[in-house]
């Protein structure tokens, strides 16, 4: 699995998700069981922390970040949403790691790959592989 080069862009939000199972019995009861991880699943927006001038942040193989990051977008998504490793700082103990990782949509436009990474941010979705451990020290 290949590892998306990160350089010059913004980890702009990084997030925990879990799935629970509820029933609401009313007037504040309430049954709830966790359904997988329960350490959940992490997720992350990239941003370009630049504005888009045609001189944004140094180029990565030759190419702007945003048309990098389209490349590797297309790339994944043809070879059937293939799983990548980025590096991040853990939320948890503040540590450098390697985590598991792809791209949350599955439809995109370059333009509107481009407007998310101005704005908003290109939301990532931590991956499971089995026999992969994920995260791992980096």
């Amino acid at each position: 699995m290949e590892t998306i080069d990160t350089t010059g862009f913004l980890f702009s939000e990084a997030a925990g998700e879990w799935n629970v199972l509820t029933a609401d019995f009313g007037d504040g009861y309430q049954a709830a069981a966790l359904v997988g991880d329960p350490n959940g699943t992490r997720t992350w927006a990239i941003k370009i922390d630049v504005l888009p001038d045609g001189n944004e942040a140094p180029a990565i193989n030759g190419v702007s970040r945003s048309r990098y990051l389209w490349q590797f977008f297309t790339a994944r998504k043809a070879q059937d949403n293939e799983p990548f490793w980025i590096e991040v700082d853990d939320q948890d103990d503040g540590q450098r790691k390697r985590y598991l990782a792809s791209f949350a949509e599955h439809r995109l436009s370059y333009a509107v790959l481009c407007a998310k990474l101005y704005s908003t941010g290109l939301q990532l979705r931590q991956r499971r592989v089995p026999d992969v451990v994920s995260p791992v020290p980096a």
